[in-house]
């Protein structure tokens, strides 16, 4: 497949590993032309529009849990309108962060939890709930578009099409639109793997800074980053000084919570309030199995489900651990087949390490769903998958579309969150 000009070989290609299938392996080959940036960013807006349609109907006719906001806040509050179209976006994380961007940190330890990128990018637009929702999406659209370069530099343009197809379907695809940090991190993330693999290791190095100033998954891009120059540089130590600049976001931000809170690892230790404690990961995965199994039955009652009142974290271990051993399967099959680049592996290998070393008590896989996204080499791998086979598109797509329903209109009446 024929590759834009100038572009670097993939990293198989260049080490020897054994590249994935092209499309010669798809039994009927359909030309697909690299879509165009406004070609991407209509499948951005499709995939709002029917999140807000299916969450705006659910808040309007089904009953709703109740929300929980930071002390000292409210909902965004306004008519009916606003609230189906805007204010439900904001729900549960959603509300820290636009309380951190109209209030700030000081005074409140619990919401250093919530890295400030984010909240000063929603300062940027404006402030509002409506400029939680705008800032989101313009990253969602930056996230999609350059996912499907780096798919796209790796494995052809029929595979980066399928990628932007899987991450579009995702059951959780709904919170890159959504009030949270989830697209401004995977823009960073991806943007700096990709600068990377057209050796500008320096804007990488500085992308890969600004997502560790959104998430602390940030600093975990050191690895794949290094893993790329090795490959690309050989032994060449200049050129893996850019690597600083990684942990500079974080480092930043613990230098501006010590003044505020006299300790720099506030944010960590703030875990604490949602129950987050070290635990081995076979540890993890076995107790989410136990809990999942003693709330099966809440999972698939729709009465259990939409019950009015305080919201019940309960059946969440359910799709929680249906989640992760989802991406688990996922990522083991792209390591045994060798289907993709190590620095993706290695990336997406510690992304998953994170939440199942690091449980919550009463749902240990807390937010795997959501968390599924910051495994970002989780889509590429699915585009592989997907072009390779017309079962495997009709099993995903059946199955993730459905799913996504479901949790979209939980979210929106405040009856789940991840």
């Amino acid at each position: 497949m024929a590759r834009d000009a100038g572009m670097e070989p993939s990293l198989g290609e260049r080490t020897g590993a054994a590249p994935p299938p092209r499309t010669s392996a798809v039994p009927v080959r359909l030309p697909v032309a690299r879509p165009r940036s406004w070609q991407v960013l209509g499948l951005v807006l499709l995939v709002r529009i029917l999140t807000m349609e299916v969450g705006s109907l659910a808040y309007i006719y089904l009953p709703h849990a109740w929300v929980e906001s930071p002390p000292g806040t409210l909902p965004p509050q306004g008519s009916l309108l606003f609230r189906a179209l805007v204010g439900l976006w904001t729900h549960w994380d959603g509300l820290w962060y636009l309380s951190i961007a109209q209030q700030g940190y000081a005074g409140r330890a619990t919401a250093t939890a919530f890295f400030p990128l984010y909240p000063l990018t929603i300062d940027l637009f404006g402030g509002t709930a409506l400029s939680a929702v705008l800032a989101a999406l313009v990253a969602a659209a930056a996230a999609y578009w350059i996912l499907y370069r780096l798919a796209s530099l790796e494995f052809g343009e029929r595979v980066g099409w399928y990628t932007l197809l899987a991450l579009a379907a995702f059951p959780t695809s709904f919170y890159l639109t959504a009030a949270y940090s989830e697209s401004l991190f995977l823009a960073l993330a991806a943007g700096s793997l990709y600068l990377a693999r057209r050796r500008r290791y320096w804007p990488a190095g500085l992308a890969a800074a600004l997502a560790g100033l959104v998430s602390t998954y940030g600093v975990l891009l050191v690895v794949p980053l290094a893993w790329v120059a090795w490959v690309q540089e050989g032994w060449r130590p200049r050129r893996y000084a850019f690597l600083a600049l990684v942990p500079g976001g974080l480092l930043a931000y613990m230098a501006y919570l010590t003044p505020l809170f006299g300790d720099p690892l506030v944010f960590d230790h703030a875990q604490s309030n949602w129950g987050r404690h070290l635990a081995f990961f076979g540890v993890t995965l076995w107790r989410a199995a136990v809990h999942a199994w003693e709330n099966l039955g809440q999972a698939i009652s729709p009465g259990a489900l939409f019950a009015p009142g305080s919201p019940s974290l309960g059946p969440s271990n359910v799709y929680n651990l249906l989640f992760a051993l989802a991406v688990l399967g996922i990522l083991i099959w792209a390591t045994l087949r060798r289907r993709l680049p190590g620095y993706l592996l290695s990336y997406a290998w510690l992304a998953l390490a994170v939440p199942l070393s690091y449980p919550a008590y009463g749902t240990p896989l807390m937010s795997m769903p959501r968390l599924a996204l910051e495994v970002f080499p989780l889509f590429p791998a699915l585009g592989l998958l997907l072009v390779r086979s017309r079962l495997a598109r009709r099993v995903y797509f059946l199955s993730a579309l459905p799913l996504a329903v479901l949790l979209i209109t939980l979210y929106a009446t405040a009856h789940w969150v991840a």
